[in-house]
């Protein structure tokens, strides 16, 4: 199972502090530690995703369960009327946030805040977060992660002026958090609430051609 980077500087410590303690036979601390080493190891797990294939359709940017799926009278960065899809990530689920299109990164903002439980509506306005601007010939979409109760921080793997393609990792969250798109109220919704998706694989919207 390949597991991000990111995790080693939790899995690691906790690995070794489990099996040294097994040295002086420490057992129960042993297995505590080594259980810790294991869930972060779970926790940090990179699967492998396929996108499914089309040009038109735009994929879920993470996995998790869809709480909120919102008609916008309008949306600065959309231009126009939006449609918001909320996605809650527990500690179950990949924290991996994947492109929803091929597209280009025109902006990126990062919001220091607070740390209010993700599902709640105080985080959509005051929680840390980290939002992107993904912009195509077919449409322009708005991303938001946002952190929760556990997570405390975002990490971001992508620029502004880079190019992306559909199902792209472009960041991870630590720990419990949310991510919200909004879509071109033209985007024809295919998730429904609280379905379970999965980022990258799920069908979240699909593309109307004009015409």
């Amino acid at each position: 199972m390949k597991i991000a980077r990111e995790g080693l500087v939790f899995i690691l410590p906790s690995l070794l502090l489990g099996l040294s303690l097994l040295i002086p036979g420490w057992w129960l601390a042993s297995i505590f530690f080594l259980l810790l080493s294991s869930a972060f190891a779970f926790f940090f797990r990179d699967p492998r995703r396929t996108p499914p294939a089309g040009q038109n359709v735009v994929v879920s940017p993470a996995d998790g369960r869809v709480t909120r799926i919102e008609d916008i009278p309008y949306h600065p960065e959309v231009q126009g009327r939006a449609k918001c899809i909320s996605i809650f990530l527990s500690l179950f689920d990949v924290h991996f946030t994947r492109s929803p299109i091929a597209a280009e990164i025109k902006k990126i903002d990062y919001h220091p805040g607070k740390f209010f439980p993700a599902y709640r509506e105080e985080a959509r306005l005051q929680n840390e977060a980290n939002s992107l601007l993904l912009s195509s010939p077919a449409a322009n979409i708005f991303l938001r992660q946002m952190v929760g109760i556990a997570a405390r921080r975002i990490k971001c793997y992508v620029k502004p002026g880079e190019r992306v393609e559909t199902g792209q990792k472009i960041g991870l969250i630590y720990f419990g958090s949310r991510v919200d798109v909004y879509l071109p109220a033209s985007i024809e919704i295919k998730v429904r609430l609280n379905q379970k998706v999965k980022g990258g694989l799920t069908i979240a919207g699909e593309i109307k051609n004009e015409g």
